[in-house]
């Protein structure tokens, strides 16, 4: 099943989206051990790509799978030139990311929807390493294009939820967008090399017409490696014709040597010019996959509109309208709870949660499936097409630019994190006008293998070194395992004086418990331990917000307590989603002092001292 190229990402609860990897399509046929690995039309990789054949040889069985082969590099993305030559090299990690499921158990799955093959995959699928279930998110098109663009990836699939699994066809239930604008080409010719350029100096390329014919779309004499022109020159040499394929002799800055046009390339380009020419081509590599007389020229469909979102609805918060969408998406499989609760859970959680966002920029923690699909962090909203929403450009110096953070002030913005997936609500430590001295630190407790009494024992022991110091604290449930302890600082002192203040907090605790405290990082080495995590007091750094739910069963609320209820018999779900606003309705806000003037860190330092 093929997929048709458009230009513009998209919303929509009825798709899902997946990274376009930049390889060789492939299916698998599985049977009694037997394994037939081949491409698109037909050629085999059994030999050429062996290790991933034995890989799906150990599937105990019967099915065919369909998926791409890929070459990744250190940073995890696909290198299609790697892939090229790693029969040569053997450079990179070789996967075979699988995404679809045609056939299983003696039953042809291709009249089912997609989302029931690709349940049906994922719970099949065993763990090799060298095989690996190609994941999705739902709805969420356009951030995920944004956050593939940004990674540099080739780009992104889009398919309908229902879709069923059409053989060799190009449907408009599969779509893609691509980043960078690619092409395959023929290659009809070559052009002699000059200077110190060895075997030839560019390929001269073509694409069939709706007449079969071939057609010139211009020549690249760029991407090639050293190896790479000897290979493409061994393999044309053996081609070489007297006459042009082309319908009409393209014209070349060089003496050209034309070929049969049985090889295939791709190049990516910057544009097509008004005469159907790419402008700037680069070679990417030989294509083995496919046949000739099926590469045409790959323009986007413009017609295509895909199914709008059938679970929306519009809410108007401070006279701002709000599109609120897939309400009905279950975000907690096991109570149920869905999307449309976390909303509602947040608008009557806001006149609480807004005072600890406002002013703060956020890093948006997104669960488009829920709690059991894939998540990923934006802090970038430059892309997001609400205008209103307030935001603060912010360098960083990893990325080496502004990042466009959004700023949460009021009701509306809140909401509009929810619609977007945003379970949990992440903070800086830090305002917009102060945004080098947090208003308050926080000793992150986080245990491993370990049980909660411990967490609770080692926070009673935190307050007591804060105490000696003369500092004040407050805690709350992190809403997951742990404690989060945080004490005020009214924006005194910046990110480096809090982070070491933090770690002298953070080793006298430990001096005094160490048989059930670390300080080690790694979870390998605290096994049994709970972890006394000062290093959160960076600037960047966020933790759940007090009220923020958390995606974890049962929807448990990050919640502030009382120093008296951090005892034995707490735990850190004991609050969730349902009974937070009984306690609320009891105690109000408890935790608004974490807001109020600052201790002194010089005179708790002298205290410790003293």
């Amino acid at each position: 099943m093929l997929a048709t190229l458009i230009d513009e990402p998209f919303d929509d609860g009825n798709w899902i989206f997946e990274i376009k990897w930049d390889g060789y399509r492939a299916v698998a046929e599985i049977k009694d051990g037997e394994v037939d690995l081949y491409s698109r039309n037909n050629n085999s990789f059994n030999q050429k790509y062996k290790s991933i054949a034995s890989a799906l040889s150990s599937i105990d069985k019967d099915m065919i799978i369909d998926g791409e082969i890929v070459v990744l590099d250190n940073d995890g993305r696909s290198d299609f030139h790697s892939l090229q030559n790693f029969g040569r090299t053997g450079k990179g990690r070789l996967i075979y990311y699988v995404f679809d499921l045609i056939y299983f158990d003696g039953k042809d799955l291709t009249g089912l929807p997609l989302k029931a093959r690709k349940e049906i995959l994922k719970n099949i699928l065993p763990d090799i390493p060298a095989v690996r279930y190609n994941d999705h998110i739902l709805q969420d098109g356009k951030a995920f294009y944004n956050i593939a663009k940004e990674k540099q990836l080739e780009g992104i699939i889009a398919k309908n939820i229902h879709s069923k699994y059409y053989r060799n066809k190009r449907s408009k239930e599969w779509l893609k967008l691509k980043i960078k604008k690619r092409q395959e080409a023929v290659i009809g010719g070559y052009t002699k090399p000059k200077g110190s350029r060895n075997y030839f100096g560019a390929l001269v390329l073509g694409i069939y017409n709706d007449n079969n014919e071939l057609e010139y779309i211009g020549h690249t004499g760029g991407g090639f490696t050293e190896g790479d022109l000897k290979q493409i020159y061994s393999r044309m040499e053996p081609l070489k014709q007297k006459n042009s394929p082309f319908i009409k002799k393209p014209k070349t800055n060089m003496p050209a040597v034309w070929v049969k046009p049985d090889l295939l390339c791709e190049v990516e380009f910057s544009e097509w010019t008004g005469e159907g020419i790419m402008r700037h081509p680069v070679f990417m590599g030989l294509r083995e996959d496919k046949k000739p007389e099926n590469v045409n020229r790959e323009l986007p469909d413009k017609k295509i509109q895909p199914e709008t979102d059938r679970s929306a609805s519009k809410e108007t918060i401070n006279s701002r309208e709000l599109k609120l969408t897939n309400l009905d998406k279950v975000y907690w499989p096991e109570e149920g709870y869905t999307k449309g609760d976390l909303i509602e859970y947040y608008e009557k959680v806001s006149g609480y949660i807004l005072p600890y966002l406002k002013d703060r920029p956020e890093s948006l923690l997104r669960h488009p499936n829920g709690i059991n699909g894939k998540s990923f962090f934006q802090k970038d909203i430059a892309q997001l097409n609400a205008k209103w929403l307030k935001t603060q450009n912010i360098f960083s110096e990893s990325n080496d630019k502004n990042i466009k953070y959004l700023v949460c002030n009021d009701e509306e913005t809140l909401i509009y994190m929810a619609n977007l997936g945003c379970i949990e609500i992440n903070p800086w430590f830090s305002r917009i006008d102060n945004l080098e001295k947090p208003d308050y630190f926080v000793i992150d407790l986080d245990p491993e293998e370990i049980e909660f009494d411990k967490v609770i024992e080692t926070a009673r022991c935190v307050k007591e070194v804060l105490d000696e110091a003369g500092a004040r604290s407050y805690c709350k449930t992190s809403g997951a395992t742990g404690l989060h302890i945080y004490v005020p600082l009214g924006a005194k002192y910046d990110y480096d004086a809090v982070k070491e203040f933090a770690h002298i907090i953070a080793k006298l605790t430990y001096n005094k418990i160490p048989g059930i405290t670390s300080l080690e990082r790694s979870p390998s080495k605290r096994k049994h331990k709970v972890y006394l995590d000062y290093l959160q007091n960076r600037r960047g750094q966020t933790l759940a917000a007090p009220y923020s739910i958390r995606p974890r069963p049962g929807a448990p609320v990050a919640t502030p307590l009382e120093w008296s209820e951090v005892k034995t018999g707490l735990k850190p779900s004991d609050f969730n989603i349902k009974n937070i606003f009984k306690r609320l309705g009891h105690r109000g806000d408890i935790f608004q002092k974490i807001l109020s003037d600052g201790i002194d860190i010089q005179k708790c330092i002298e205290n410790l001292r003293g």
